[in-house]
């Protein structure tokens, strides 16, 4: 990433990415606009969201400067992280944005998690193993069920994954047990160590041992 290396990411999550998308896009805007776009307020995601509507409004003015859309992915092109996040803005033109995995409160998704993990292990005898990206879509399943939305955080290499992993290596923490571990993160080829920052699901896989939950 240009402005965020992964512990910066680990740790903070989509809070500094929405800061660095806005920062981009006040660029963009300056550079096409020959001024700036104007002080933003609130929250990182509310001034994404008010700068995106300035891209917006802007794009439906037949007097503004052409491939506006364009040029923000372009301008975002080697991030994949806030690539996604102008992908999933721009495709909102102007209305409600996407869930994002930081407006779950943590407690949710963890008891998401513990459900899932407890559910894949009911009626076992010994640990199974379950991809990694497949375990976190049904968790994300449970968490749209507990938060009533009605439109599902994407599960990949994204800007939701380093918060997602966050909360994984906090359940595995808290399901080590003297003689085991209940839950825990591993490659899929299952051997070396997890990297301390991975991009994304793939690859790795969770061991549920119901023993140890």
């Amino acid at each position: 990433m240009s402005e965020m290396d992964g512990h910066l990411t680990f740790f903070d999550g989509c809070v500094r990415t929405y800061g660095a998308v806005t920062r981009m896009m006040t660029e963009v805007w300056a550079a096409e606009f020959g001024k700036p776009m104007g002080m933003l307020s609130g929250s990182p995601k509310a001034r994404f969201k008010e700068a995106l509507d300035h891209f917006v409004r802007a794009m439906k003015d037949d007097g503004g400067p052409s491939g506006l859309d364009q040029k923000l992915r372009d301008a975002a092109k080697g991030d994949a992280v806030l690539r996604s996040l102008i992908d999933d803005g721009l495709s909102a033109q102007g209305g409600t944005l996407p869930p994002d995995v930081d407006d779950v409160p943590p407690s949710v998704f963890k008891q998401a998690i513990w459900d899932e993990a407890l559910a894949r292990v009911d009626g076992e005898d010994e640990a199974i193993d379950v991809d990694l990206d497949q375990f976190l879509r049904d968790v994300v399943k449970r968490v749209m069920d507990q938060m009533d939305w009605k439109r599902r955080i994407n599960v990949g290499e994204n800007r939701h994954f380093p918060r997602m992993l966050q909360w994984l290596r906090e359940v595995e923490d808290e399901s080590i047990q003297d003689e085991g571990i209940g839950f825990h993160l591993m490659n899929r080829g299952g051997g070396g160590r997890v990297a301390e920052y991975p991009t994304g699901p793939h690859g790795l896989k969770v061991r549920i041992d119901g023993d140890w939950l």
